[in-house]
């Protein structure tokens, strides 16, 4: 049994929907003629089901009214109506009504409809409900996640707003294209992944790619994806890690692993511990006095300068050192390195000074 509201101004039409509703065991909660009252008495008797004649009394019509239902109370409405003009149809389907019967309405076609709408607005219900238990959970998520549906963004979490797209305004981004987003070596990655939509049995995981925040500045980034459902439809979960820190680092260790590699003077290279990297042939006949350096028991002198040169925010650095060494023996370095750009030193060299 259903609880149902007619909302109907032709008192002999809505006496046939009176005893069609009553033989097919459902209980009419009320009846009026016009939109103002049929507010009214859904928000007084919360029916389950709304019968509402396109064409009404008063200031508003029945689309109108099955509008403010839907976002007022959430209430699944039946259009009823002998008009079925293309201007009127139109306007029921974006209205996301659930049935449009055309008049004259015969009691089996009634019932269905009923039955129909209920259940259909039930399980609608219950998927916005487990959509936003999901979206409060990846809005939780110490990661920053993109949903993507036929390529266009449909959501992201605060982390992917901030850290990703480098706004503070999802209008900015919802909607648009994520290719929007992506460097052009980057754009065939990414549409490979977005595939996924169409194929809830493949997964992406740690796919490194080039992408585009909102102002056009390139970030290197960690893609995983798998397929998830959102508002009803089959989508792609972007989960994105911002790792141009450590492609940049990486590159850099590269470029200094090279030098060090190809370099005639002796050279040793050291992490931001000051422990020992990696050194090269000509390190082995370095002065006695660095021998210490070499071990990895860096000078606490030396140690002082380089991270004061970090923290003044020379993120690269080429510094020339005079030391004194226990033995007594003047030294000259050349440091050169880089910094994280957060005051801490990552990765640098040591040489003798011309």
């Amino acid at each position: 049994m259903r609880r149902v509201l007619i909302v109907e101004d032709d008192r002999f039409i809505s006496s046939i929907f009176k005893l069609f509703l009553s033989e097919l065991g459902h209980e009419i909660v009320g009846r009026c003629e016009n939109g103002e009252k049929a507010l009214e008495l859904c928000h007084e008797l919360k029916p389950d089901v709304v019968l509402m004649d396109v064409h009404l009394q008063g200031d508003i019509d029945g689309i109108r009214t099955a509008d403010r239902l839907r976002s007022e109370l959430d209430i699944p409405v039946i259009y009823i109506s002998g008009d079925t003009s293309t201007e009127v149809i139109e306007r029921a389907i974006v209205s996301n009504s659930y049935g449009y019967l055309v008049k004259p309405i015969n009691k089996k076609e009634l019932g269905i409809s009923i039955d129909l709408a209920y259940y259909k607005h039930k399980v609608d219900k219950e998927q916005r409900g487990r959509e936003k238990s999901y979206r409060e959970f990846i809005s939780e998520l110490p990661i920053p996640i993109v949903i993507v549906h036929q390529g266009k963004i449909k959501y992201l979490n605060l982390l992917a707003l901030e850290k990703i797209m480098r706004t503070t305004y999802i209008e900015d981004v919802m909607g648009i294209p994520f290719s929007t987003f992506v460097a052009p070596e980057s754009r065939e990655a990414i549409h490979q992944i977005l595939e996924i939509e169409k194929d809830a049995t493949r997964k992406c995981t740690n796919e490194l790619v080039v992408l585009r925040d909102l102002h056009g500045q390139s970030l290197y980034a960690e893609v995983s994806a798998a397929a998830v459902y959102f508002n009803n439809k089959q989508a792609v979960q972007l989960m994105i890690r911002d790792v141009s820190g450590q492609v940049f680092l990486r590159q850099q260790s590269d470029f200094l692993q090279s030098l060090l590699l190809n370099s005639d003077k002796p050279l040793v290279m050291l992490d931001k511990n000051f422990h020992l990297l990696a050194k090269n042939n000509a390190a082995e006949a370095l002065i006695p006095s660095l021998t210490a350096v070499q071990t990895g028991q860096v000078p606490e002198e030396l140690k002082q300068v380089i991270s004061a040169a970090c923290l003044a925010g020379f993120e690269n650095y080429d510094l020339r050192i005079g030391l004194q060494t226990k033995a007594g023996h003047d030294v000259k370095l050349r440091c050169v390195g880089l910094c994280d750009g957060h005051g801490t030193v990552c990765r640098w060299g040591i040489t003798q000074a011309d």
